[in-house]
């Protein structure tokens, strides 16, 4: 495949493409963890959620790669329902989808360039996308989860492809009104409404007085077993507790390597609530967690679990706490932004 001075190069395996440009693309672009090779690989041999086949896109221009792409050929490419609730009738069959569901930040990531080849370039992305589909069998493709104001939405619409919101993803910038970046858990305390903030620290009070302890550590096999079920049970307040598989999920994280952590709050030998946190260089991820009871002596495990997650990213100087998608309420409480995800896939008959 290839446009003008532009080609697309597509393989079903990670290993296959120029490790160390994809990885320099992904850097100079910011893209999120969902990108890097280890999460990648991790996911290609520990799917939380099946795929029928992976393809690996590179955007090459004078041999250099200036854009990645990893999409995944999926048999039902709408197990939300968000595509159909927009019109996308063709994605309750298969379906080659950009990035993942487990993605709520699609993008594709290119080397900063200018905006007349940023177009080329991500132009050539969706006809690659488009031609794969239609090799893969495929019913539709597209990119989901793709934030507000990106500019791969404004070339799909110019190809006469739909784009339309489909639901909204929820992150906390870890900086004042003024940009300056917080000094301490206190001062990201302050922003809050008194309300939420009075609640947080009675919480971490009565936490403390009755023996509780939190930590952050590597994850081992052992405890993400009890993260798995302590998030599938949470989970499963949502109908969602599917896409936590225990074989998949212990698997997928120990192969994250340094890029995950493990949150934990306990008191004695109990765990109250624990959760695995993703890491890239701006950001921290709340990925996954859940708690064991609502409230326990007066606190609620869950306020701790969020407090120990973003004090932490205040402490590794990260940018961002990425709280994903849904629960408003609390993300929102505790200073979180809204921001609008869109899908842009393929027209009608395409």
């Amino acid at each position: 495949m290839s446009t003008a001075r532009i080609t697309v190069d597509v393989t079903d395996r990670i290993d296959d493409v120029d490790i160390v440009q994809w990885e320099q693309v992904a850097t100079e672009s910011t893209a999120p963890v969902h990108y890097s090779p280890a999460y990648l690989r991790a996911y290609h041999a520990s799917p939380l959620s099946p795929f029928l086949a992976v393809r690996y896109m590179t955007v090459a221009e004078g041999g250099r790669i200036a854009a990645v792409l990893p999409c995944y050929l999926q048999k039902e490419g709408d197990p939300y329902g968000f595509l159909r609730a927009v019109g996308v009738e063709e994605a309750q069959g298969p379906a080659l989808l950009g990035h993942n569901w487990y993605c709520y930040d699609t993008r594709v990531p290119v080397r900063a360039t200018g905006s007349a080849q940023r177009v080329r370039v991500l132009g050539a992305v969706l006809d690659a996308l488009r031609e794969q589909a239609a090799a893969d069998g495929a019913r539709t493709a597209g990119l989901v989860s793709v934030p507000e104001g990106d500019p791969v939405l404004d070339v799909g619409r110019d190809k006469g492809w739909r784009v339309a919101p489909i639901v909204t993803r929820f992150q906390l910038p870890l900086h004042g009104a003024t940009g300056d970046a917080f000094d301490s858990y206190d001062s990201y305390l302050a922003t809050l409404g008194a309300r939420t903030r009075r609640t947080i620290r009675q919480y971490l009070r009565r936490a403390a007085d009755a023996g509780v302890t939190t930590a952050v550590e590597a994850p081992c096999p052992d405890f993400l077993r009890t993260v798995g079920d302590l998030t599938r049970r949470t989970a499963a307040k949502y109908d969602s507790d599917g896409m936590y598989p225990e074989s998949a999920f212990t698997d997928f994280v120990m192969a994250l390597g340094d890029s995950a952590r493990v949150v934990r709050v306990d008191r004695d030998e109990r765990t109250l609530a624990a959760a695995v946190v993703l890491l890239d260089d701006e950001r921290l991820h709340m990925w996954a967690g859940g708690t064991s009871h609502a409230t326990v002596d007066g606190f609620s495990p869950n306020y701790l679990l969020w407090a120990t997650e973003i004090r932490t990213a205040i402490e590794w100087r990260k940018r961002w706490v990425e709280g994903g998608r849904s629960n408003e309420p609390m993300k929102t409480r505790h200073g979180m932004k809204p921001l609008r995800l869109y899908a842009c896939v393929t027209p009608s008959g395409a």
